[in-house]
């Protein structure tokens, strides 16, 4: 058994301890710090709720004023302990299994399933039973609200659309001179029509733009097969791509310094922190239409028209030409992008949000 699951284990356990009540302002987080979108946001709002001097536990349900539950709860006995100690219960949706892409399609080897098992439909019961049963839900963007509401549950009342944050000095702008322009794909990297956008896009504007591709985040099989297949059939091309692989988040500001344009192909996102971390370090970012990553962007990129998972060359096409714009004017898409992170997506606002969405003092700054 691995230390994260002893270590969920023993937080669960300790949930049903009757903990002594302290002084101090204290939340329940679900989840600890960790990898992934999810697990990293946790560990940049943990860190801002400390430094505001409101405590964090992650098995002290009793000691808490408010419980902030990462996609799913642990059950009904949470709530019910919960609803005992009166402790507010706070639901962030995370991903689910839509249905109309799980399916079970059949799929080219490699590529991602479109099957909808039975532990996919458990989850998506596990987060209608939750959007019921929370005191409050947050969700991290508009389209994440939209497609919860069609195909989990309509929650009418005391809920908040909340985007993810950055903290802006970690996260900044770093000018480095005297270099190519940079393409960037990062992320998680595990299904084809990640790359399968990305390096296409390249192989059409390397040589007239001179461009550089760099590649930072987890890589599937079949993305470490593209790879491969590119590199053998493009061969000039290949010697311009930086593959990093993955990094821990505090590494990514360094990453994202040796970039220029961020190519976000994924669509159907809710909120993906990878393209705030962007706008925040002034990396102007390619995007389609469908999906919450369009309510980011704004002034700091180009969103791309597309239907829903309408990966092909049509959309190839609007993100190559989408790149092509910000190169025309990337000093000005760049401070752009920028400005955008510190109208939006400031940790301390953000936080200030979730403050208010589970009762807790509002921080100053």
């Amino acid at each position: 058994m691995s230390v994260g699951k002893v270590r969920r284990g023993l937080d669960r356990v300790g949930c049903l301890l009757p903990w002594p009540k302290t002084n101090r302002e204290t939340c329940f987080f679900s989840l600890r710090p960790s990898y992934g979108g999810p697990g990293y946001f946790s560990r940049k709002l943990s860190r801002e709720f400390g430094r505001t001097d409101i405590h964090v536990t992650y098995d002290q349900l009793r000691n808490a004023e408010a419980a902030l539950l990462f996609s799913v709860s642990w059950g009904e006995w949470f709530y019910r302990l919960s609803k005992l100690w009166n402790v507010k219960t706070v639901l962030r949706v995370d991903g689910f299994m839509l249905p109309e892409y799980y399916d079970n399609r059949s799929q080219p080897s490699g590529f991602q399933t479109r099957s909808l098992t039975s532990t996919n439909m458990d989850l998506n019961y596990r987060i209608q039973r939750d959007l019921l049963l929370a005191n409050h839900v947050i969700y991290q963007s508009a389209f994440c609200k939209d497609m919860t509401d069609k195909y989990l549950y309509n929650r009418r009342s005391d809920y908040s659309i909340i985007h993810n944050g950055v903290d802006l000095d970690c996260f900044r702008p770093i000018k480095t001179n005297n270099r190519r322009v940079r393409l960037l794909s990062a992320g998680s990297l595990r299904h084809e029509y990640m790359l399968g956008t990305v390096l296409p896009i390249f192989a059409r504007l390397w040589r007239k733009h001179n461009l550089e591709l760099q590649v930072v985040g987890t890589l599937s099989a079949i993305c470490k097969q593209q790879l491969k297949e590119f590199s053998e059939n493009n061969q000039e091309a290949s010697d311009r791509i930086n593959i990093v692989g993955a990094v821990d988040n505090d590494e990514m500001p360094e990453q994202m310094s040796r970039a220029d344009i961020l190519l976000h192909p994924r669509l159907g996102d809710w909120c993906p922190n990878v393209v705030i971390e962007a706008l925040a370090c002034g990396i102007p970012v390619v995007c389609g239409s469908w999906g919450g990553t369009a309510e980011l962007v704004g002034g700091g990129g180009e969103i791309v028209h597309t239907e829903q998972w309408g990966y092909g060359n049509k959309f190839v096409d609007g993100m190559s030409e989408a790149v092509e714009r910000i190169i025309g004017s990337l000093d000005i898409y760049s401070a752009n992008a920028r400005q955008q992170a510190e109208d939006k997506f400031d940790i301390r606002l953000v936080s200030n949000k979730y403050k208010a969405a589970m009762g807790l003092k509002y921080a100053q700054f």
